[in-house]
């Protein structure tokens, strides 16, 4: 088993584990693609609904600036509900979610056409990322992922899973909108850690939008460590309590 790796630690991802993993071996994964009819339905219609209401991915992942348009509707994530009334108006969606404890985030991403998601590294290796197709325009090389120099194609129904914690990137060179369910599914070695790594994640984010204080940043190291360790205890008590009200 690889070590625990955050991006945060700024240490080296190992690159010790495999860019992609085959969708058969997980039993979620399968429980989705069964059910893709039903999913469809309830996405197509949800986003419909929510056209307008897609964010900015970029509130996500502050550090990248994308070529052209990409957006989320973003579910819950590590572990922090979000948009829970809109999932509930997907019952065969939300029903797999509760199904599946180790999804610690979920939601849907929008890449517009011509549009392309430089390269980038995820959150943790604690996790696998599964893309799950939803409205995919075409094939490689007109429109897909690339994890490690190797390149995958999404398909409706279909799942593309890999490892978040190598460098990958993304693109969409159609004339039509891509649009994929993305799951961050923790892996079994982890899932007794789940709470922690979830909140640690979260206090990370945090600590992007508090560093933005000329003060912070000019602070000594000690400093930014014990706001980021009140961060994380709060998260860690108080994000359960919060997920009872959603």
């Amino acid at each position: 088993m690889s070590k625990l790796w955050f991006a945060s630690s700024m240490r080296p991802y190992a690159e010790d584990e495999p860019a992609y993993y085959d969708a058969k071996d997980y039993d979620w994964a399968t429980d989705f693609e069964k059910h893709w009819p039903e999913i469809k339905q309830e996405l197509g219609k949800l986003v419909e609904e929510k056209d307008k209401e897609f964010q900015p991915a970029t509130l996500l992942y502050e550090q990248l600036n994308p070529k052209g348009h990409w957006s989320n509707l973003q579910f819950f994530y590590w572990n922090l509900k979000s948009q829970m009334g809109d999932l509930k108006k997907c019952p065969v969606l939300y029903s797999l979610f509760r199904k599946y404890p180790s999804i610690v985030s979920a939601g849907l991403s929008r890449l517009e056409a011509n549009s392309v998601i430089p390269e980038h590294r995820g959150d943790t290796n604690a996790t696998v990322r599964a893309h799950f197709g939803i409205e995919v325009p075409a094939g490689v090389p007109d429109c897909g992922i690339n994890v490690r120099n190797e390149d995958k194609s999404w398909a409706d129904g279909k799942w593309v899973i890999f490892n978040d914690a190598c460098w990958h990137k993304a693109w969409n060179n159609t004339d039509k909108r891509r649009i994929i369910l993305i799951l961050d599914v923790m892996r079994p070695e982890y899932m007794h850690k789940k709470s922690l790594i979830c909140a640690f994640i979260l206090a990370r984010h945090v600590s992007f939008f508090y560093h933005r204080s000329k003060l912070i940043a000019k602070s000594p190291v000690w400093v930014k460590t014990i706001l980021f360790g009140i961060a994380l205890c709060f998260i860690y008590v108080f994000k359960p309590v919060y997920n009872l009200f959603k």
